[in-house]
């Protein structure tokens, strides 16, 4: 039924090398690798709008070093956005693995990437201000792919259960789609504006948009069953799936 991460992530493989070609590429790879993670440290601090002057400081080196390592602007853009992208998949565990009630399904998921959003917002903002036109070609490296992954990952969740209560739902995309939107621009504005109002501190703002989240969230999902002629306890635990 699911997808594995390890597939959702997964890029073509060259022909291994060897000798020379082989030490060039990998000393390549890891100067690429530490160059992505101070970028990734600068744009956390100062935000997405950091310079490659920013990055090449923060990695000690020239302005023109970093082109030796990467093709151009746009290429270490890529890089940096597909970073970002694994980091958001990697905490979104409770979303490939459900397990428990759907209110628990539900919260879990949610509560993950609003913790995330929360903590990494700079990253965030890096990632969907650098969205590019290629960047739903199927590959989990971008703002469109990270979301793709996750409305399509629901929608088979969603018609799994419903083919277990023998339920054939059409419309199970389309809620797959509204849920993730709606999380998305809510959490995201949310961030944007330090919590709701009144909140005592961070932890408690955190648990509020989560808990009003998980709500509206399973409201729109029962509202569907409903149309179908299905009622379920949202604390009622739910079979895995294989």
């Amino acid at each position: 039924m699911y997808q594995s991460l390890a597939r959702l992530l997964a890029v073509t493989s060259p022909e291994p090398l060897s000798g020379q070609a082989a030490r060039w590429a990998g000393q390549r790879e890891r100067r690429q690798a530490e160059f992505v993670d101070s970028a990734l440290r600068v744009i956390a601090q100062q935000g997405p709008n950091a310079s490659l002057e920013d990055f090449a400081a923060e990695a000690g080196v020239a302005r023109t070093r970093v082109y030796r390592h990467f093709t151009d602007r746009a290429d270490l853009e890529r890089a940096i956005s597909a970073r970002v992208a694994g980091m958001i998949v990697a905490e979104l565990e409770p979303l490939w693995r459900p397990e428990g009630s759907a209110r628990q399904m539900i919260r879990g998921a949610i509560a993950a990437h609003v913790g995330w959003l929360a903590e990494n917002r700079n990253l965030y903002a890096y990632l969907r201000r650098h969205a590019r036109p290629d960047d739903d070609d199927g590959a989990l490296d971008g703002y469109a792919g990270v979301r793709r992954a996750v409305a399509d990952h629901l929608t088979r969740l969603f018609g799994a259960y419903l083919s277990l209560v023998g339920v054939e739902n059409q419309t199970t995309e389309t809620i797959a789609y509204a849920v993730v939107g709606m999380v998305e621009s809510v959490s995201e504005r949310w961030t944007e504006q330090g919590g709701p109002e009144g909140s005592a501190d961070g932890a408690e703002a955190a648990d509020v948009i989560v808990e009003h989240l998980s709500a509206w969230t399973w409201a729109m999902i029962s509202t569907a069953l409903a149309s179908v002629g299905v009622e379920l306890d949202p604390d009622l635990p739910l079979p895995p799936l294989l």
